[in-house]
C-alpha cells in the first residue's frame, strides 16, 4: 500500500479514532468514565468510517488493506509526537 496516497483529510480523523479508542481503555483501567469514553469513540468512529475513501477502498476490493495502512500512519503519527 506504500504507493497508495492517502487522502490528506484522512490522518486526523484516524488520528482522533485512535485517541479515542486509548482513552476509552484508560478510562476503564483508571476506573473513570467509560460510558462517556465510549461515547467519543463511537462518535469518532463513525466519522472515520463516514469517509467517502472507505468506499472507494471497499469497490476496489483494497479496504481492509488500505484501513491497515491509514492505522499505522496514525500510530506513527501519535508516536512521533512523543
Amino acid at each position: 500500500m506504500a504507493d497508495l496516497e492517502l487522502p490528506a483529510d484522512l490522518l486526523p480523523l484516524h488520528i482522533a479514532a485512535l485517541r479515542a479508542d486509548r482513552a476509552m481503555t484508560e478510562a476503564r483501567l483508571a476506573g473513570g468514565d467509560v460510558d462517556a469514553a465510549r461515547a467519543a469513540f463511537l462518535e469518532a468512529a463513525a466519522t472515520l468510517e463516514a469517509h467517502p475513501f472507505w468506499e472507494e477502498q471497499r469497490q476496489a476490493g483494497r479496504r481492509q488493506a488500505v484501513w491497515q495502512a491509514s492505522l499505522d500512519a496514525a500510530k506513527k503519527a501519535i508516536a512521533d509526537e512523543a
